[in-house]
């Protein structure tokens, strides 16, 4: 059975907004995280998306042809599913859009991967599959810096509790948390 792991890209205030990052993200940039995203993309099976990620990511990548990074012939080849209630064909390699049952169709999914389903970004399907205790290994990228103001993965009432699995200090100050359901603990 395949493992949905959310990885979050974001400050040590909580942001996670992608209009931001050449604040927070950018100036950080080490070849300790370089390596951690690669392995992140390159070691999964399948992806998951929100509509705005989605969106971001498939302009972008869906136009390079030279395996950039070491990650565009990844991203373009795998398997995307996209949750979204206004797309109705994804436009990105090959894309299955899950726009009813969201909680059910992601439990299908997860039956029917062996590997990670990795979620990058995508704040707003997070929460709901934390909600729906869909997420098996949430992986926080933290930055230093704060940004005091932007779109935040926590933003809303979520009770949940986690069970720490690790920490990876990163070069430039940034530093990787890993945590599971407390079903896992």
């Amino acid at each position: 059975m395949g493992k949905v792991i959310a990885s979050i890209w974001q400050t040590v205030d909580g942001v996670v907004d992608a209009a931001t990052m050449d604040k927070w993200f950018l100036p950080f940039d080490s070849e300790t995280r370089g390596n951690y995203i690669r392995d992140t993309i390159q070691n999964c099976e399948a992806m998951l998306y929100g509509r705005l990620t989605y969106e971001l990511l498939s302009n972008h990548w869906s136009e390079q042809r030279n395996n950039e990074f070491g990650i565009a012939n990844k991203l373009n080849s795998t398997k995307k599913y996209l949750v979204s209630t206004t797309v109705k064909a994804g436009s990105w390699g090959e894309t299955v859009v899950i726009d009813s049952d969201v909680a059910g169709q992601i439990e299908r999914i997860k039956h029917q991967t062996q590997g990670d389903i990795l979620i990058q970004g995508s704040a707003s399907l997070v929460k709901f599959l934390l909600t729906e205790s869909l997420v098996d290994e949430l992986r926080l990228l933290v930055h230093p810096y704060v940004a005091g103001h932007g779109k935040k993965l926590f933003d809303t009432e979520l009770n949940q509790e986690l069970v720490f699995l690790g920490q990876q200090g990163l070069d430039r100050g940034v530093i990787l948390l890993t945590y599971g359901p407390a079903s896992q603990g």
